[in-house]
């Protein structure tokens, strides 16, 4: 399901739904054609690898943030501070800029 996102690298989130309800978070990675998106420090789980005795490394667990569906995220606004929907708007010079659905203030990524 190929949708486009509202969700950009470097948004701060807040997540809507799951057991990490509340967090906020900055995106570091968007998968678009699955709609997914890895928050840091959310939705964290363990990978375990195991020993390789001829390299010499012991077995070890390794956490990492595991993606997210982006229906469980909403964006904050960085000037209101608030939960926002993204509104796309059209500048000057034609181009396309989100924007906040509150306070009507173009985002920027951090």
């Amino acid at each position: 399901m190929a949708t486009k996102l509202r969700i950009k690298k470097n948004d701060l989130v807040k997540v809507l739904t799951g057991r990490d309800r509340g967090k906020q978070g900055k995106v570091t990675q968007v998968f678009p054609k699955s709609g997914l998106v890895v928050v840091e420090g959310i939705n964290l789980r363990f990978k375990h690898l195991r020993n390789t005795p001829g390299q010499g490394r012991a077995g070890s667990r390794v956490q990492y943030a595991a993606p997210l569906g982006a229906s469980k995220l909403m964006v904050m606004c960085p000037s209101c501070g608030k939960t926002t929907r993204v509104q796309m708007i059209k500048s000057a010079e034609g181009k396309s800029l989100r924007s906040c659905h509150r306070c009507q203030q173009t985002l920027t990524t951090v």
